[in-house]
């Protein structure tokens, strides 16, 4: 099913568009304070605002019939940007390398699907919203993704992660992993047939 495009289809100012906005910069300033700072409150409170927002633009978009050509780039841009940035958090917190293979291959999906998305659109002027697997997907990154890294900073200064939180974060991160490669399987499918109706 392809978007439709109102009569606010090529406007910038509007209220999804400042709310995608505002969590690209929530993202950054995130990740310049887990940089800084390490695994602290701040930092893991501006993520979940971000992913909260993130649900918030994408009904307003639709209900107030706002769907602008710079939402459809900025708010998956700011979806990947918010991701990288916790599961990037989370594997060099953690150190450990079976994380970092999981979260490399996380994101190669994420950006992958993303670079598919905008070579579909420059192709035919279309674009094809994520259908509801992909959006239980970023449901499911932003509340485990959210959850370890608050875990993370309530952990005594100067104390190592315990066998149960890498345990469970394993796990958490291959029903992610599952789950993404999944939707990203059936987004592409629909891309083709999209592109074969055409």
């Amino acid at each position: 099913m392809r978007l439709r495009k109102s009569s606010h289809y090529e406007r910038v100012r509007t209220l999804p568009n400042a709310l995608s906005a505002a969590r690209v910069l929530m993202a950054a300033a995130a990740a310049v304070l887990f940089l800084t700072r390490g695994a602290t409150i701040t930092p893991v409170v501006l993520c979940t605002l971000a992913a909260i927002l993130d649900h918030l633009d994408g009904f307003l978009a639709r209900r107030w019939g706002q769907i602008t050509r710079l939402g459809e780039h900025l708010d998956p841009l700011a979806d990947k940007i918010l991701v990288s940035v916790i599961f990037l958090a989370l594997a060099g917190f953690t150190g450990n390398l079976l994380l970092w293979i999981v979260v490399i291959l996380l994101l190669i999906r994420e950006w992958g699907i993303t670079w598919l998305r905008e070579a579909y659109k420059r192709n035919t002027g279309e674009s094809i919203p994520a259908d509801s697997l992909g959006k239980w997907k970023m449901i499911t990154q932003a509340l485990f993704g959210n959850f370890f890294l608050l875990w993370l900073a309530l952990l005594p200064q100067g104390s190592e992660p315990s066998f149960l939180f890498r345990t469970l974060l394993v796990i958490a991160l291959l029903i992610i992993l599952a789950l993404s490669y999944t939707s990203g399987l059936r987004y592409f499918l629909r891309m083709r047939r999209a592109m074969r109706q055409g």
